[in-house]
């Protein structure tokens, strides 16, 4: 069904996240009619963040990651420490929100290096699907969605947040090359998918945290939702207070590839982290380390 989104009084809001850090520009289509064709993700997972559907814009197939309201103050690392203390609400939107995660992972992405200054080559292997910029629902496109029952949890949006986001509470989405191909991980591609990660990791300061197989379309990865991007203000709050557990999240991405190859059962050699790290971690961690992110609501395969 397609919905007429020329009577909404589209206001774009630039850059987004606005804080001067890595961003994503606003998709180049903005006020064009959505046809939502068909959902991608599987509506029966549960912890969805977000959901995705095969849309039309323009007369151009995409995939479009709608995404739900969070609250910084569900989140242990904003509110269960005194980062709280230093960090506005406002900002600590962009740096807990699963969309604003994605916009400042995609934006580093794009750019290819960490300082766009810097006369270091840029990143140019294709290491994620391709993100063609944000999207703001109107109200149309927001009540069609209400209707086939999608939760968007604006119950989590309290006085405080409401405030925070300066009243506008459109729905956020991502627009994503659709890739209609089945392609799944295997011992072909297991060398690509970890060049990857290791590019992301180490060459543009994006950890994932949330690496699995169904976040992988070949060896590109799909979705950023869980992802920390440098500069991040948790990391830097971690690199003062508790050095360790800031080094335990830069290095999940590893362990947790590792893990998804023996989950998987694909059959190679490669193995990421020493057998040594291994043994390290099993000695135990003080409980400060061993603390994951909030549990996501469960992303979805394929486009996300």
């Amino acid at each position: 069904m397609t919905r007429d989104r020329g009577d909404s009084g589209h206001a774009s809001k630039g850059l987004l996240p606005p804080d001067g850090g890595p961003s994503i520009r606003e998709f180049k289509h903005p006020e064009a009619p959505i046809e939502w064709i068909k959902r991608l993700d599987d509506p029966d997972r549960e912890y969805n963040d977000a959901f995705v559907y095969e849309v039309r814009i323009a007369s151009q197939e995409y995939a479009l990651k709608v995404f739900k309201f969070s609250n910084p103050k569900s989140n242990p690392f904003y509110w269960g420490t005194r980062l709280r203390e230093r960090l506005p609400l406002k900002q600590a939107i962009f740096y807990t929100d699963p969309f604003y995660a994605e916009c400042r992972a995609y934006g580093r992405i794009e750019d290819g290096r960490v300082d766009r200054h810097s006369r270091m080559p840029r990143v140019r292997q294709q290491i994620a699907v391709k993100c063609h910029g944000y999207l703001l629902l109107d109200d149309s496109d927001k009540n069609w969605l209400l209707d086939r029952g999608h939760d968007l949890e604006t119950d989590l949006l309290d006085n405080d947040v409401h405030e925070a986001l300066e009243g506008d509470t459109r729905v956020r989405a991502i627009v994503k090359h659709l890739d209609k191909r089945p392609s799944l991980l295997h011992a072909g591609n297991i060398g690509r998918a970890w060049t990857s990660v290791h590019l992301l990791n180490k060459s543009l300061k994006i950890y994932n945290m949330d690496i699995k197989a169904d976040n992988f379309i070949g060896f590109r990865l799909v979705d950023f939702g869980s992802s920390w991007t440098e500069p991040h203000e948790i990391l830097r709050y971690l690199d003062e207070t508790r050095e360790r557990v800031g080094r335990n999240k830069r290095g999940r991405d590893r362990e947790n590839f590792d893990d998804m190859i023996e989950e998987e059962e694909i059959p190679t050699r490669l193995k990421v982290v020493p057998t040594s790290r291994y043994q390290l971690r099993s000695r135990g961690e003080a409980p400060w380390a061993g603390r994951e992110l909030p549990k996501r609501r469960r992303t979805m395969t394929g486009h996300e």
